[in-house]
């Protein structure tokens, strides 16, 4: 009996709390009829009111939808009425708490008679202010071709000329058919040449790449500095290929003296004389390596050529002749070492074999100077002492045995036959292949000694004597 009684006190207590809930959601419900009633019958204010009072505790989601698509357009209603009155700030108000599609479309020309009754009182910072609104939330509307117009005035008015550019560039890319964008283009050619000195001035600092973008924006739209502006971007891609051919960037020197000329076209010549000019100094350094037989080397140079002339046909000769020159080049050197292992043992008439050889393949001064020394040697082997002989005698066409024949010639005339000599004589000196070749003039008041070291791996004549060094010099005792 008392679990029967225990239920039936569940049951009731289930059953209120339903009809409580019935009734909050029907008074809730009732709510929004009366907010709805009131906006058919275009009493906004009090709807807008009501409105708010049901959004705030429904759970309704579809109602609640529905609710604020009404509640908005009596804050659109409300604001069309402002708006048919003029009262601007509150029709913007409205719209603006609207927030529709609708609303927007008055939105815009709300804002924009507002910044038009401030430019008209010359309160430029408020008229920017309503521009603003405008440009940043309206983009779609009518009125943005004359608002940019009436701004890059207000821009320059005040001096902020790059905000003036900025909004030319919008206006001139986005409506380049308006009256507005034409009409203001004189304008904006009084201040290219700002823009152009300032863009001068990152060139003046080598800032090359800012002041292509600066001329390069510049360039986009109609002026009289058009060309102008193509001209000097031009010479800007010409500094840049200056400074990547400092570093040997060859890839971007001929990109950007390509750019050169897409921009200027006047200057093909010029163009075509600096590529010239690149292969050339390019082919010379390219000889400088193969003259230090660094042909590997020289032909990976050499080949930069292609880059700024394919195919470039001095350039393919010059790797050709390269090529060859180095596997004549390495046969040379297995020669002239050969000759060396020859001379090491003084062998030097096989050295002096191998090094002909060598040279007959390959002609380099160290060979060369080998071959000289090689003679000299095989001669000193022989007859050293002859062989000293005949390196006094031929010495400048034999200016040694003529200066002391000379001078013996005027001894002779100053005593006859009291004069003698002594013939010339050759004796060994101190060091390896060195000998000593003497001439001696006596006479009864004085002797001449001449006396002479020579090196006959060398030929070098060295005097011992003041005497024996004016012979050298040409000048005769007398």
């Amino acid at each position: 009996m008392e679990l029967n009684n225990n239920m039936k006190l569940k049951i009731v207590l289930i059953i209120m709390i339903l009809i409580t809930a019935v009734s909050s959601y029907s008074w809730v419900d009732n709510k929004y009829d009366t907010a709805h009633q009131l906006y058919m019958k275009s009493n906004y204010v009090m709807a807008i009111k009501h409105f708010d009072s049901f959004l705030e505790t429904s759970q309704n989601g579809a109602l609640s939808t529905q609710a604020e698509l009404e509640r908005s357009d009596c804050y659109y209603q409300l604001g069309s009425k402002a708006y048919v009155k003029e009262n601007w700030l509150l029709a913007a108000r409205l719209f603006f708490l609207s927030n529709s599609e609708i609303a927007d479309l008055k939105l815009d020309d709300c804002y924009f008679m507002l910044a038009q009754q401030q430019l008209e009182q010359n309160a430029l910072n408020a008229t920017l202010k309503y521009y603003e609104k405008i440009t940043s939330y309206l983009k779609g509307s009518e009125h943005i071709p004359e608002l940019l117009f009436n701004r890059i005035k207000i821009y320059i008015e005040i001096g902020n000329n790059l905000a003036a550019f900025e909004d030319y560039h919008f206006l001139w890319m986005n409506y380049p058919e308006s009256n507005f964008t034409k009409d203001i283009q004189p304008s904006i050619d009084d201040l290219m040449p700002v823009f152009i000195n300032d863009a001068l001035a990152l060139k003046d600092s080598m800032e090359y790449d800012l002041a292509v973008e600066s001329f390069t924006k510049l360039s986009q739209y109609p002026s009289t500095f058009q060309h102008e502006m193509f001209v000097h971007i031009s010479e800007l891609y010409l500094l840049k290929a200056e400074m990547a051919l400092v570093n040997k960037e060859y890839t971007l020197v001929r990109e950007n003296l390509d750019l050169a000329l897409d921009n200027n076209k006047e200057i093909q010549i010029e163009i075509d004389n600096i590529i010239r000019d690149i292969c050339s100094s390019i082919i010379q350094e390219g000889n400088e390596l193969i003259n230090i037989f660094k042909f590997d080397e020289a032909i990976e140079v050499i080949k930069s050529c292609y880059i700024m002339i394919p195919e470039y046909e001095p350039c393919f000769d010059l790797i050709n002749d390269t090529e060859d020159k180095k596997q004549r080049y390495q046969a040379a050197l297995e020669h002239e070492n050969s000759a060396i292992n020859f001379e090491t043992e003084k062998n030097f008439s096989a050295a002096y074999s191998d090094y002909n050889k060598s040279y007959n393949l390959f002609n380099t001064n160290r060979v060369k100077e080998k071959i000289f020394i090689m003679g000299n040697l095989i001669q000193a082997e022989k007859d050293p002492k002859e062989f000293a002989m005949k390196i006094i005698n031929s010495y400048k066409n034999g200016i040694i045995p003529l200066g002391v024949s000379i001078a013996e010639s005027s001894v002779i005339a100053q005593y006859g036959d009291e004069v003698k000599n002594s013939g010339w004589k050759v004796y060994y000196a101190i060091g390896e292949y060195k000998y000593e070749v003497r001439f001696d003039i006596l006479s009864p008041d004085e002797n001449y000694y001449y006396s002479w070291r020579v090196n006959l791996k060398t030929r070098k004549i060295t005097s011992l004597n003041n005497i024996s060094e004016d012979v050298l010099k040409g000048k005769v005792h007398e």
